[in-house]
């Protein structure tokens, strides 16, 4: 089997995985819901518009801070629906996933045994400006061999 092989079929079983599934399902259902999508779209609108505004060199300080309220408003009405609710907890899983498999490739290019290598992501919020450095994650691992390169 080649490598591209084993990361084709490494992409059917993430698809086949219930998290992936219930992640799809989430995602879906939101595209499907007609009142989240425009508040979706309404969301994104004042965004720009706040981006906008706050690039112009004399920017209204009212109008900035009516733009932050509705751009706030909206926003925790999106987060407050259930269906966006479930498509986060469903991403959370989708991204530990994927997380964990990155995880373990970059174990195995290190040297590690396929086999037993296992990714202890119980220290590693996957947030690299909270880390300590763990040097269990790619991002710390990166940091390392730069150093150690340099």
């Amino acid at each position: 089997m080649t490598v591209n092989e084993a990361v084709r079929a490494l992409g059917t079983a993430i698809q086949a995985d219930p998290r992936y599934q219930a992640y799809m399902q989430a995602k879906q259902a939101n595209d499907a819901n007609a009142a989240l999508q425009e508040k979706l779209g309404a969301f994104h609108l004042k965004r720009m518009a706040l981006q906008q505004e706050s690039g112009k060199e004399s920017a209204d300080r009212e109008k900035l801070m009516q733009l932050d309220t509705a751009v706030n408003t909206l926003y925790a009405e999106i987060m407050e629906d259930p269906g966006m609710q479930q498509f986060q907890q469903a991403k959370q899983q989708m991204d530990r996933l994927v997380q964990e498999v990155d995880t373990i490739i970059t174990l195995c290019v290190n040297g590690e045994d396929p086999a037993t290598c296992h990714p202890d992501l119980s220290h590693c919020t996957g947030d690299c400006s909270s880390c300590g450095g763990c040097q269990k994650c790619r991002c710390c691992h990166l940091s390392l061999l730069t150093k150690i390169v340099l």
